[in-house]
């Protein structure tokens, strides 16, 4: 029997993993849909991949277990409590129920006249030959959720910088030089948002800080909540929209919102999700041992013959919060770019997302 992939070879930094993964996970999928690697969990199927992203024993928070962040980094965003989407409950229930009322289908509904007209001027006077992730599927999502939070239009430049430099948190993790650069950001981005708090106290607007004001949320948590939204549903959607224009084709226009989700299902922008186990779980035959690292693998459930919808925004109280948004910006996208040809291409390499870094069309 061929070995069992883990590790490194569960990453683009792995060449065969690069060219196809979803053959690797099948390999993982149908020899161990939960296994233990000696370093961390990976689960693979459908079924089990749904159940655990429902389980409350299994918790986003690394610090219950004695986890720092980053031993290496000491700084202000470091030393920082953790935001929403890194709280177990009933911390972050108490919290989601702030933003939730930001997030209805209405209020996106609402707001998808402004992605539409973010998108005509990305679109407009195209040359020829473009890189499309840095014309539109970069800056379509950053520019949206600039909108959405409520930044004065003069400050959407800068708002890009910080977020592009926001965006070096993670895997691998930033060197010295990145975090120094981390920090600065930071600091200019909650400091643009506790002004645009100020302004909305003085008058209130049709926009998420003002929302979050009347939810009686405070001042700290509307910044938190904000730099949460631009870093979660930022660098996602644009890996979502490079996806779903490497797949496009012309025959496709007609079934835009199903093609979107068909991208989430088979080309998935998030491969998957680590959590820590707070106490034994039994799963199948395997026991999950507390105190040990799991990684949910989405993109390998989500390509399991014996699935079902797809994970893509997870499941239970996790469940993306901007799931409606993400979805109507990559369905702008497609519906505003011009027919075109895909020339070249080039996947990120990364431990935990797949999206283009560089797409190179031809307009036909």
């Amino acid at each position: 029997m061929a070995s069992i992939p883990e590790g490194i070879q569960l990453t683009a930094f792995d060449p065969e993993f690069a060219r196809d993964p979803y053959a690797v996970y099948a390999r993982l999928r149908e020899a161990a849909p939960v296994h233990w690697d000696g370093t961390a969990y990976t689960i693979s199927g459908y079924a089990e991949v749904e159940a655990l992203l429902k389980d409350p024993r299994l918790s986003v928070e690394p610090g219950k277990l004695g986890m720092q962040r980053d031993p290496r980094a000491d700084n202000p965003v470091t030393r920082r409590a953790p935001d929403m989407m890194n709280l177990d409950a009933p911390e972050h229930t108490r919290l989601r129920k702030l933003v939730n009322r930001a997030f209805t289908p209405s209020s996106v509904k609402a707001f998808r006249a402004k992605i539409e007209a973010i998108a005509k001027q990305l679109t407009a006077d195209l040359p020829a030959e473009f890189d499309a992730v840095e014309r539109l599927a970069k800056p379509l999502p950053t520019i949206a959720i600039a909108e959405y939070i409520g930044i004065d239009p003069s400050r959407h430049v800068e708002f890009k910088q910080w977020t592009e430099t926001l965006l070096m948190q993670g895997y691998p993790l930033p060197s010295p030089g990145q975090w120094d650069a981390i920090v600065d950001a930071d600091a200019a981005m909650r400091d643009c948002i506790s002004q645009a708090i100020s302004e909305r106290r003085q008058t209130l607007a049709d926009d998420l800080v003002s929302r979050l004001i009347e939810s009686e949320a405070t001042t700290d948590e509307v910044i938190d909540m904000c730099c949460l939204l631009v870093g979660a549903g930022n660098f996602t959607t644009t890996d979502l929209i490079s996806n779903a224009l490497l797949r496009f084709t012309e025959q496709d226009r007609s079934r835009i919102g199903d093609f979107v989700d068909d991208t989430l299902r088979l080309d998935t922008p998030a491969l998957s999700l680590r959590r820590w186990v707070l106490e034994d779980i039994a799963i199948g035959d395997k026991v999950l041992k507390k105190g040990r690292p799991v990684l949910i693998l989405l993109a390998a459930a989500n390509h399991d013959p014996q699935g079902g919808p797809h994970l893509s925004f997870g499941r239970g109280i996790h469940h993306c919060l901007g799931a409606a948004l993400a979805r109507a910006e990559a369905e702008v996208a497609l519906e505003c770019m011009p027919p075109f040809a895909v020339t070249s291409f080039k996947h990120r390499k990364s431990l935990m997302f797949r999206g283009c870094t560089k797409l190179q069309v031809r307009l036909t």
